[in-house]
């Protein structure tokens, strides 16, 4: 019987195949039959979720931390920062949405909002398990045209708009407040910059004016010359570099390529201050330092105002494409993909299973081949470190 089994398997295995399914059919079918309908019971103990998506694009010229991540308009009003800058600002913006939205902070907002401890069926000490159960829940992704899709999951449809859509609140926000902070820092550090250089021009018109009583003489024209101008414009440039760095450095690592260069534009602007020939004149110094602090300061009072601009800016800085809307259809569980890959696996299984059996019946059952399959079990057994005590 084995020699015949053998040879009409050689001769046509697929005959060979479709007998054994034709003789154990009854054995597969009645499986694959249970095992769907129990998977199918199963699947319905799970609740429907329903999936909400909100769309949201970063503002163009402004967000959050600014073209320059923290420069904002400030360094647009500086000498090249708009241009510097200009591409920085969107994509590195965008991931610090991402950040905002995937913050600790945002999450428990949300969860104490729609007090999703009772939804979850949670305890109050329990909140790092409701936050773990939200993060499961959402799905920020940034698309190819670089806005932000916020997606949500919830049992509720209209829970789940409502959330996505309290997400896109709390990110505007925490963006207004960020943005004011930092412009008040920016404020702050230009104020300082703006006092110094006052009191610095105030010293060089008291110095001027007391060698002039003093030596009883008036700076002439030629005193006034081109270079003294030419001083004071490259001096002027040079305190407009340190500002763009001094606010730059509070945003940005100091590995970055554009404080980097800034940096190096700096130190070539110095030295061409320093290898300016000196005037030999005290006159002409002291006039020099006039000239210098004036080129300064009328450099610092826009800047200075453009800085209290941002600071009192109470707008939304987000540009919200879709709002949420409540779904009409489930999201998941994917009940029909899920029972038929189930019921392919059982038959597939089946199906092995019936080869195995009936290969085993037309074998008699001989005392070889059972010990060839006691020797296939203790190599099991022996892969995974089983062991069974005897009765």
């Amino acid at each position: 019987m084995v020699d015949n089994m053998e040879s009409k398997i050689q001769q046509n295995p697929f005959f060979y195949f479709l007998e054994v399914i034709l003789t154990w059919k009854r054995m597969i079918i009645i499986n694959v039959i249970i095992v769907a309908l129990f998977s199918t019971g199963v699947l319905f103990l799970f609740p429907n979720y329903y999936k909400s998506t909100a769309s949201i694009l970063p503002p163009k010229q402004q967000d959050i931390f600014g073209s320059a991540a923290g420069a904002s308009s400030l360094l647009r009003g500086l000498s090249g920062g708009g241009k510097l800058l200009g591409n920085l600002g969107k994509s590195s913006s965008t991931y610090n949405y991402l950040a905002i939205l995937n913050s600790r902070t945002s999450m428990e907002e949300v969860i104490k909002k729609f007090d999703l401890m009772n939804v979850y069926g949670l305890n109050k000490k329990d909140r790092d398990k409701a936050v773990k159960q939200l993060e499961e829940n959402i799905l920020f992704e940034v698309q190819d045209d670089e806005n932000i899709t916020l997606d949500v999951y919830d049992k509720d449809p209209q829970r789940a708009a409502d959330i996505a859509n309290y997400f896109v609140e709390l990110l505007n926000t925490t963006s207004i407040r960020l943005s004011t902070q930092e412009a008040k820092n920016n404020r702050e550090f230009i104020e300082k910059r703006l006092v110094q250089c006052r009191e610095d021009l105030r010293k060089s018109e008291d110095a001027l004016k007391s060698f002039q009583e003093k030596k009883e003489i008036f700076i002439s024209e030629d005193i006034k010359s081109s270079s003294v101008a030419a001083y004071a414009e490259l001096y002027a440039m040079k305190a407009k570099k340190e500002i763009e760095i001094g606010v730059l450095e509070k945003t940005v690592p100091p590995e970055n390529q554009f404080l980097r260069q800034l940096k190096s534009e700096l130190s070539e602007i110095s030295k061409k201050v320093s290898s300016f020939p000196k005037a030999g004149l005290d006159g002409a110094r002291l006039y020099r330092e006039v000239v210098i602090q004036s080129k300064v300061l009328e450099f610092l009072l826009p800047v200075y105002e453009q800085a209290r601009i941002d600071e009192q800016k109470d707008v939304p800085v987000l540009l919200v494409i879709d709002k949420a809307i409540p779904a009409d259809r489930k999201a998941k569980p994917l009940r029909g993909i899920i029972i038929m890959l189930i019921v392919f696996l059982s038959t597939t299984v089946c199906i092995v299973s019936a080869l195995i059996f009936h290969s085993l019946y037309l074998n008699n059952y001989k005392e070889e081949h059972i010990q060839k399959l006691k020797m296939w079990v203790h190599k099991v057994m022996k892969l995974y470190h089983i062991n069974i005590k005897a009765y």
